[in-house]
């Protein structure tokens, strides 16, 4: 989330030369200019597609339960280590 700039009270005159060419008013005007981050077609387009990385065991039938899966790849260590006691 970008934050957004508004300044008041500007004249036309005092604005960079680029703005000026582009608004549409007298040099003594005053305006309000508000700035505001926008989308990119970059940010746009990666927002849209999926990350690959999720779901990626999805098809997978041994981990439907993470915990029990996580316990059963952890027991062969927990077992040897308190043999080892």
């Amino acid at each position: 989330m970008g934050a957004t700039v508004v300044l008041e009270g500007v004249k036309v005159s005092e604005l960079p030369e680029a703005w000026r060419r582009r608004v549409k008013a007298k040099a003594n005007e005053v305006l309000t200019v508000t700035i505001a981050k926008r989308k990119t077609k970059t940010a746009a387009k990666t927002a849209k597609k999926p990350n690959a990385t999720f779901g990626m065991w999805a098809d997978r039938a041994d981990a439907n339960d993470p915990a029990a899966y996580v316990r059963a790849l952890r027991q062969p260590r927990a077992t040897s280590q308190r043999s080892a006691d």
